[in-house]
């Protein structure tokens, strides 16, 4: 199969060993979709990914090429140089058939809660101690008995945890980051024990929330993820329990609806090495973006190769997105209007008090700085 003239200057740029790869791959009927200069790649790099996975050599280490199985949602399999600044990505597996969560959701019952405001709430001492010591109820229903285990629930009259299991074919930098976007703050990882750990606190309507992410294991098809949630409401009137105990469930069940929820994995199921990887690339991710700067300039590239900005509210919506080579902000709905923006300062200026408040509003008290404002701003981008 044929390249056009473009994708030809764009794979000439690759390192010999890729570059004969995709030459292969194109003499035996496969095709480039996508080229993009984005992650996996660094900015001096780029990527292209094929049409189908490579069938002209095993999909293994070797001949100047590392390979690694990634199966998430953008690609399944990465061929890359020594350098990691060029890849050849395959087309990502057929997701799985996704599980009812609302009959999941709905098959388990709290425990018990009292409604002497004295008991211990979820700021008790036990929440750092892990996972194991949350208790949970698994009870007879036509779900699956895996994921039946997967959703416990502790509530106090004053707080609650919640703590899922899921598994997705996501890297934990790419789950991570789909929570920052939904929760409005950032998760900082460490490692503790052994195990990959991205801890986030937040303030929403008044209640405290603090979140743990847990990197479980590295299988050869999923990751292996758990999230905690332990919220307490115990600085609010008593006769708003019920209201924050309500609403904390809700919240929970929006930010973890993409989530799909299985049981933990056993504890001979992971890969070492592939966890290790995945773990090392947590903590590499994003380090070019140390400054304010260098997070505006990946948004201005990001929205002139096609991502958006976007919100609904009840009088319409508004999208910010790149339009005949110019920024655009156009508003839909009772005051519709396009207003284009002459330059990069001009933009970014808009951009920021546009989103400001939306990103901000999780922080409570602490003000968060402007690159940590300019990160979930990075978050809320529709990508291209």
């Amino acid at each position: 199969m044929t390249i056009t003239p473009a994708q030809q200057i764009e794979l000439d740029k690759f390192p010999t060993a890729l570059r004969l790869l995709v030459e292969q791959e194109l003499a035996a009927g496969n095709s480039i979709i996508e080229f993009g200069h984005s992650f996996p790649a660094p900015p001096v790099g780029a990527y292209l990914k094929l049409a189908n996975k490579v069938s002209t050599r095993a999909r293994v280490t070797g001949d100047m090429l590392s390979f690694y199985e990634r199966h998430n949602s953008s690609y399944s399999g990465e061929f890359t140089d020594a350098q990691r600044f060029y890849f050849v990505l395959e087309p990502p597996n057929p997701p799985p058939p996704e599980p009812d969560m609302d009959a999941l959701r709905k098959s388990y019952q709290p425990q018990p809660y009292s409604s002497q405001r004295d008991l211990p709430t979820s700021r008790s001492p036990a929440r750092e101690a892990g996972l194991e010591t949350t208790r949970g109820t698994s009870p007879a229903t036509n779900i699956d008995s895996a994921a039946s285990q997967a959703l416990s629930i502790e509530e106090s009259a004053t707080g609650s945890t919640r703590v899922l299991h899921f598994r997705d074919n996501r890297a934990p930098q790419q789950v991570k980051s789909t929570l920052e976007r939904e929760v409005r703050t950032l998760f900082t990882p460490t490692m503790e024990h052994g195990v990959l750990c991205l801890r986030a606190t937040a303030i929403v309507v008044g209640a405290d929330y603090d979140f743990l992410l847990r990197f479980e294991a590295a299988l050869l098809e999923k990751n292996c993820y758990s999230l905690r949630m332990d919220v307490s409401w115990a600085a609010q009137a008593s006769n708003n329990d019920a209201y924050y105990r309500q609403t904390s469930g809700s919240w929970f069940a929006r930010w973890t609806g993409d989530f799909m929820a299985a049981n933990a994995p056993l504890a001979n199921e992971s890969s070492a090495q592939h966890y290790r990887q995945l773990c090392d690339e947590t903590f590499n991710f994003e380090q070019e973006l140390d400054s304010v700067p260098a997070i505006q300039q990946t948004i201005l590239a990001a929205v002139k190769r096609g991502a958006t900005f976007r919100t609904s509210h009840k009088e319409g919506d508004t999208k910010i997105y790149w339009k005949n080579g110019r920024y655009v902000r156009s508003d839909y709905g009772d005051y519709p209007d396009e207003q284009p923006f002459r330059d990069d300062t001009e933009f970014l200026k808009m951009l920021y008090q546009f989103c400001r408040w939306d990103v901000t509003r999780n922080s409570g008290k602490d003000q968060l700085s402007e690159i940590d404002t300019w990160r979930l701003i990075l978050r809320r981008m529709d990508p291209e």
